[in-house]
């Protein structure tokens, strides 16, 4: 998908304030608004890309399967495994969370 599309969908599914925009973490499927990662002093460049539990004081390892706690992890979008599942002119993101 361009981007042009990417940002019609996201404004079909949460509106025009890009700070409501949810993400879901493809690691450990935590749902977290672009305020979110604000919140927790993550760059703006991280929403979408990494999950939001790498900058909270408490979160689980990314692909932990024995962790079974409702927290999110510390996946990295530009490490070495990357799962982000959505291409946007070639740049694999995050899938919305709805």
């Amino acid at each position: 998908m361009n981007k042009e599309q990417w940002l019609t969908l996201g404004e079909t599914l949460f509106g025009q304030d890009t700070m409501q925009w949810k993400f879901k973490c493809p690691c450990c499927g935590h749902i977290a608004s672009v305020q979110d990662y604000k919140k927790a002093g993550a760059p703006s460049s991280a929403a979408g890309f990494s999950c939001v539990g790498r900058w909270m004081p408490v979160c689980k390892e990314a692909f932990d399967n024995k962790d079974k706690r409702k927290i999110p992890c510390n996946y990295a979008g530009g490490g070495l495994i990357q799962i982000n599942p959505v291409d946007v002119d070639g740049i694999k993101v995050f899938e919305f969370g709805v």
